[in-house]
């Protein structure tokens, strides 16, 4: 296999925003209903964009809710979010072997390059799809065939990474690598079971297989 494209996860992957995300979602459901929704509540939501989920929360239509939980997001993301060591080095890499690097998450497009600009990683990606962009969620293969599409790369010669069970499915119906990122907070060695063609507990072991695998 000839390496000529990564795609990426977000959440989990590239930065721990789950805790963020959920905390959000509870600040702003109880301010609009004065409901207090537990993590699982939360976590039994996940799917759609975040940006949906909180309208459905709130049971609104309207864009004011999602001001909200975008603002909580925002004033809160120092203080929840953790960069994952070695992922600018990891993108630094497949920069200088000449590899597309495309993004493909569920989450919110507003979301998501908030997330990116507060790492300092907007400008590392050669293709960007969120939630907005897909008809159908992971583990449905349309958003990773999108953004190769859009990349101009054959399926043979690319790989998507990410930490839950869905992308491993998602990886394996597009046709391409399945990579699964052992070193999210949120992910699980029991995901070895489902399959992924490799598995890496931390970002540094990604890096010295991608140098190994990419040797003229």
């Amino acid at each position: 296999m000839k390496m000529k494209a990564v795609v990426f996860d977000l959440d989990g992957t590239l930065a721990d925003t789950i805790p963020l995300t959920i905390y959000s979602l509870q600040e702003v459901a109880r301010h609009y209903t004065g409901k207090v929704l537990t993590d699982q509540d939360i976590l039994d939501e996940f799917g759609p964009p975040d940006t949906e989920i909180i309208k459905k929360l709130v049971n609104r239509k309207s864009e004011d809710c999602v001001d909200a939980y975008l603002k909580n997001f925002s004033d809160n993301f120092s203080r929840f979010v953790k960069p994952i060591e070695g992922i600018p080095e990891l993108l630094g890499l497949l920069h200088r072997k000449g590899i597309k690097i495309g993004l493909f998450t569920g989450r919110s497009f507003r979301a998501a390059n908030m997330i990116l600009e507060k790492l300092g990683l907007s400008n590392q990606f050669d293709i960007i799809l969120a939630g907005e962009d897909t008809k159908k969620p992971k583990p449905d293969p349309e958003g990773i065939n999108l953004a190769l599409h859009k990349l101009g790369i054959e399926t043979q010669n690319a790989a998507y990474v990410g930490d839950f069970e869905v992308d491993i499915l998602a990886s394996r119906e597009a046709g391409v690598v399945s990579v699964l990122a052992l070193w999210s907070p949120n992910s699980s060695k029991e995901l070895i079971q489902k399959g992924p063609d490799y598995y890496f507990d931390r970002v540094s072991d990604f890096i010295e297989w991608i140098e190994e695998n990419t040797k003229k």
